[in-house]
């Protein structure tokens, strides 16, 4: 009996012993790793492109010097993309005549042109800016070299040029974007702005896009025929809205804000307008129609505060043979009112001959709390002035003692790189004059372009700046590819 247990418990042993072994070396087969792919999210983007090319939301896309998309090539550009312009070498971006920009973003994913500054230290004129060049009449001829340093020589020059025949030449669509912090400047008075348009065509497409903190004009016009609607130039240096050289086309629902410490030396305005630099009568005149637009200038109420740029100027200042007019708007907070200026002029015709005439028309607008200067009305001598007294106030609303809050919501909001952030409200007040009185039986707005809405400027109930603006794009951090919100 003892010699059985004896037999079991070393039988039990080894077999256990024998387990235990075979266990200990099992190789056990490694799990299969695939290889790690990092993604290529940032990419810098210089020379020429020349052949139809898209740009993705997954990556980042950086300007380095002067791009142009030339040959007939279409630039498309996803919605969501970011695309930065580098500062060094002026990064910028130039759709030539023929070639097209399709940058069509949506309210949820709009495309963003910034700077490559990181956030907290970005700054207006931190890049170029977009530029686009066509087809359609200049008073200048029809080959016009753009404004803004651009370096093209010998057989690129036409690269920079502008102008033609082409009424409905077509550039492209740009659609629910922002161009942030552009207007780099080259020399005094010559920057880029944030978008400028040369000789571009009614076949282009310009909705829903927001310029903020450019280092010249927000948006500047240089011939063309291309209609607009939704705009918005936030805390731009110099005017929110400039048209030049026979501009004609036509512009529904616009915002101007002005930052009370940020404006040009050469004078800042919310319009300028000139037929071209000498007051000529080249045709086409300048003739662009304005309806609906919200121009919100730097006083907010009638303290001068120290912080008030001296280089503020006008609501509008209509000049040089300009034949431009304005209709359903509101001005509030300017240093001075509306100018027709005569300053200078020719033996065929000036601005206040426009205007006389009917053919300047400047009607059913709300012109609050801008008269510091005693110039709510201006013209360049007594008699002029005189004038424009009787007939601009026969016209329109003039309140020299109201200001911002008393038409609009809440319009005084800057985001960071200004006192009071937030995100300003620019719907009317609704007992307001601004919830309605808008008129669209001028001629010059009976056109099917025009929306018969029944407020006077930009916004009535629906707020179509909600969900792809940005008025703070200082803390945006941007180094995430889509992430524009």
């Amino acid at each position: 009996m003892k010699r059985s247990l004896l037999f079991l418990v070393l039988g039990t042993a080894i077999t256990f012993a024998s387990c235990t072994k075979k266990e200990a070396i099992i190789d056990p087969v490694p799990p299969v790793v695939p290889p790690v792919v990092v993604p290529v999210t940032a990419v810098e983007v210089s020379g020429d492109i020349a052949t139809s090319t898209t740009w993705t939301a997954d990556k980042i896309y950086t300007l380095k010097g002067f791009v142009y998309v030339t040959n007939g090539a279409t630039l498309t550009i996803e919605a969501g993309t970011i695309v930065k312009g580098d500062k060094a070498s002026k990064g910028t971006l130039i759709v030539t005549r023929g070639a097209k920009l399709t940058a069509i973003g949506t309210v949820d994913k709009p495309i963003v042109f910034t700077s490559s500054f990181a956030a907290g230290t970005r700054s207006s004129g931190d890049w170029g800016g977009i530029i686009l060049l066509g087809k359609a009449p200049v008073n200048q001829g029809d080959n016009v070299p753009i404004e803004g340093g651009l370096d093209a020589k010998g057989d690129a020059a036409k690269y920079i040029q502008y102008g033609g025949t082409d009424v409905n030449d077509n550039s492209g669509t740009l659609k629910y974007i922002r161009i942030e912090y552009a207007g780099i400047p080259f020399s005094p008075d010559n920057e880029i702005n944030g978008l400028t348009l040369g000789g571009v065509g009614a076949g282009t497409t310009l909705d829903f896009i927001q310029v903020t903190r450019s280092g010249d004009d927000s948006f500047e016009w240089f011939g063309g025929t291309v209609n607009a609607k939704h705009l918005l130039a936030i805390g731009g240096l110099d005017d929110d809205f400039d048209t030049d050289f026979g501009f004609s086309g036509k512009v529904q629902f616009g915002i101007g804000q002005r930052y009370p410490s940020i404006a040009d030396n050469s004078g800042s305005n919310a319009f300028e307008s000139d037929n071209d630099g000498s007051g000529s009568d080249k045709l086409p005149q300048t003739a662009a129609v304005f309806s609906n637009m919200t121009l919100m200038g730097p006083a907010q109420g009638p303290a001068i505060p120290a912080n008030i740029s001296a280089n503020f100027q006008h609501a509008a200042q209509l000049r040089r043979n300009s034949a431009e007019s304005i209709l359903n708007s509101v001005f509030v907070g300017f240093i001075e009112g509306v100018y027709i200026d005569d300053s200078k002029v020719t033996t065929v015709g000036s601005t206040s001959t426009n205007y006389t005439a009917g053919r300047l028309v400047f009607q059913n607008n709300l012109i609050y709390g801008s008269n510091r200067k005693g110039n709510e009305v201006k013209g360049d001598n007594a008699v002029q002035k005189a004038i424009f007294e009787t007939t601009l106030r026969a016209t329109n609303t003039f309140d020299a003692a109201s200001f911002g809050l008393t038409l609009i919501t809440d319009p005084y909001k800057y985001g960071s790189d200004f006192a009071s952030p937030g995100t300003p409200n620019f719907a009317p007040v609704a007992t307001s004059p601004a919830a309605s009185g808008a008129l669209f039986t001028n001629a010059k707005v009976t056109d099917a372009f025009f929306d018969k809405v029944t407020y006077r400027g930009a916004i009535g109930t629906t707020d179509w700046t909600i969900g792809w603006t940005n008025f703070n794009p200082q803390v945006m951090p941007y180094t995430t590819p889509g992430a524009v919100k």
